[in-house]
């Protein structure tokens, strides 16, 4: 008969003792290996070739004009063709992008495209440049950040405050941190961000320029992108595993001058999780989560869904969401629905009799943000964004059509209409023809401007009122339209 022996989760012949000590001294390596010195080590020299200083020019829009503000962070490379991941708040807004390889060759780049709602962001090195000076660099294997575990060693790359090639070690914290607070949504320079995946806490040092490096095992895989750091030891990374489909449809959906994006489903109501509350809601624990608020134009509105529903099922399968952390994976499972589809709510209401089940029906459409593209047009002295539904909603504005103004020029056409136009004023029509989105706007503008029109009439919006502004282009415009 023969025996066994369990050693490194699996079933061993019982062989000699010594054999057997010798195998399980040479062939069972650490699932979590330690930071020795040789290990630490190995993966710098593996990791930082890979590691590049992200250097922009980044677009901002003041007194309506667009200025450009400098800086930098980190990103890695990840494959032949010279993508970098990077955060967005770092690239996504650049208009000027150069990297620095760990050769020290800097190199310019451009932004292939981004995703605010992960703050990740895809570049890639001007690879005619890497080919016509033969210039070497190298790429670094993503991971999975599924198997983390508490205390587990790991090692953040990147440029702390301009300081390239820097390298510091920790462990992680927690592994399913999140920001939810039912007050707010978390954003970083107001996106929206952290909706549809919980972050990696670790007490790896991360300071500002520390931003798109790469949170790496001791088995020298990209696991995280580093984003926050914060007081007191408590610093976060994306987790590896919601970066790699964002990279995959950013990489999809580039082309034709576009920049790759993501596309996600929105429903149109805010989620809270029931810890606490299942009581005053004759739930069992565990069961549903809050529909705490609908948008007042959307798809469940539209559906008849309404404040305090629970929200029991979505398409049949349970949304079960009793605290914060939870809250993530029904985002993330109402974002992967296609954009259009048809989706059976089911929910649970409080009525005069006590409560009752409904099946809904919503229509699922694309998740936009508050904050829309944003363009400066000098020579009328304003800078506008495009009008979001989030943005329509908050806004109490009763259509998305047309642009909202950010800033304006001291003395320029916009600043000196009567009544003054303020920021948040929507410009819904040009010379009477209605404006569509910002690229609408922009062709108004400059069939305007070639045609030296001396006076344009623009219709507004103020909260509920609306009127008629006229621009004395002639009067207050520059001499010339900056290049």
């Amino acid at each position: 008969m023969q025996t066994t022996s369990r050693a490194c989760g699996r079933l061993l012949p019982l062989i000699p003792l010594l054999a057997l000590a010798m195998l399980l001294a040479g062939g069972c390596a650490s699932a979590y290996p330690p930071a020795t010195p040789e290990r630490v080590a190995d993966v710098v020299q593996r990791i930082s070739p890979a590691v590049v200083r992200v250097d922009i020019a980044q677009a901002v829009y003041e007194k309506g004009k667009q200025n450009l503000v400098r800086g930098n962070g980190s990103g890695v490379i990840f494959d032949a063709d010279g993508h970098i991941l990077t955060n967005y708040h770092v690239a996504g807004r650049a208009v000027e992008i150069h990297v620095v390889l760990a050769n020290r060759e800097r190199v310019p780049a451009k932004l292939i495209g981004d995703d605010h709602w992960t703050d990740l962001a895809v570049i890639q090195m001007d690879m005619d440049m890497i080919r016509a000076k033969h210039i070497d660099f190298a790429w670094a294997k993503l991971g999975t950040s599924t198997s983390l575990q508490v205390g587990q060693d790991v090692m953040a790359f990147g440029t702390p405050f301009g300081l390239a090639r820097t390298v510091t070690r920790g462990s992680i914290s927690n592994t399913d941190r999140t920001f939810y607070t039912p007050q707010h949504r978390m954003d970083i320079d107001g996106y929206e961000t952290g909706d549809f995946s919980n972050w990696i806490q670790m007490d790896v040092p991360i300071n500002p320029g520390n931003s798109g490096g790469p949170l790496v095992d001791l088995d020298g895989f990209v696991v995280g992108i580093n984003t926050r750091g914060g007081a007191q030891q408590i610093n976060f990374a994306i987790p590896i595993d919601t970066a790699i489909p964002v990279i995959a449809s950013i990489l999809k959906t580039t082309g034709d001058g576009k920049k790759g994006h993501v596309d996600r489903s929105d429903l149109g109501f805010d989620l809270m999780p029931l810890h606490e509350l299942e009581a005053f809601f004759d739930l069992d624990i565990n069961q549903g989560v809050l529909i705490n608020n609908v948008d007042r134009v959307g798809p469940a509105a539209t559906a008849g869904a309404k404040s305090q529903d629970i929200l029991l099922a979505l398409n049949d399968v349970p949304t079960n969401v009793r605290f914060p952390e939870e809250l993530a994976e029904v985002h993330q499972r109402i974002a992967d629905l296609p954009v259009g589809s048809t989706v059976k709510l089911m929910v649970k209401r409080r009525t005069a009799n006590g409560y009752t089940t409904l099946n809904l029906s919503a229509k699922t459409v694309l998740l936009e943000g508050i904050l829309g593209e944003e363009q400066a047009f000098q020579q009328w002295g304003v800078s506008v964004r495009q009008v979001t539904r989030p943005y329509a909603v908050g806004e109490q504005l009763d259509e998305t059509r047309g642009v909202w103004i950010t800033s304006k020029a001291d003395g320029g056409p916009v600043d000196k209409v009567e009544p003054p136009l303020e920021a948040g004023d929507v410009i819904r029509a040009v010379n009477q023809v209605p404006v569509s989105d910002l690229a609408d706007f922009a062709a108004k503008y400059e069939k305007s401007v070639k045609q030296h029109d001396g006076k344009v009439l623009l219709e507004i919006q103020r909260r509920q009122s609306r009127f008629d502004a006229v621009l004395d282009v002639k009067k207050y415009a520059p001499a010339t339209e900056p290049s």
